[in-house]
């Protein structure tokens, strides 16, 4: 009887705890078709001379039609002054597979305007995967290229940088 009065709770408890697990199935995870391009990234933009002007945060996201081949690309907040230089966001191309980004006479929307008659050109966009080792010794991606915006004709700016990794000292 006393074996009983302790074996019954115990199986009790132990079909409880086998039939309890409730297994989830994997999800797989879904990314936007630019990925891996897009992304935060910390870059340092310099004029023609090597000086640095300024270091900022450039964003690379996808379009709301979720193009392939089309991303938009912004240095600085939304509100930038469009008056600076490197103050540019626009609608770019992009070569996902080559990890490669460029545009021509590109609509320069900074300052969160709707339209402008500013425009940028930008070349030799490239995201080099592991590429930068950031200041908190994380391996991220490189990123890199040149822009000229119409506002500052014949000024060629070159910005160089890497993926955000949110480490303390990125």
């Amino acid at each position: 009887m006393v074996f009983l009065r302790y074996i019954y709770p115990l199986l009790c408890i132990s079909i409880l705890l086998l039939t309890g697990c409730d297994t989830h199935r994997e999800y797989e995870i879904a990314y936007t078709p630019i990925a891996p391009l897009g992304g935060q990234y910390r870059i340092y933009i310099y004029d023609q001379a090597g000086n640095e002007m300024v270091k900022d945060y450039c964003y690379i996201a996808n379009t709301s039609d979720y193009d392939t081949d089309l991303c938009w690309l912004r240095i600085g907040e939304y509100n930038a002054n469009p008056e600076e230089a490197w103050a540019i966001y626009g609608k770019i191309s992009c070569d996902v597979n080559k990890l490669l980004f460029y545009g021509a006479d590109i609509e320069n929307l900074a300052g969160n305007l709707i339209s402008s008659d500013e425009t940028f050109t930008l070349t030799n966009g490239q995201l080099i995967l592991a590429g930068f080792m950031a200041p908190s010794n994380t391996i991220t991606d490189k990123i890199s290229f040149t822009f000229i915006n119409s506002r500052f004709p014949g000024e060629i700016y070159t910005a160089e940088g890497y993926r955000y990794t949110g480490w303390s000292g990125d």
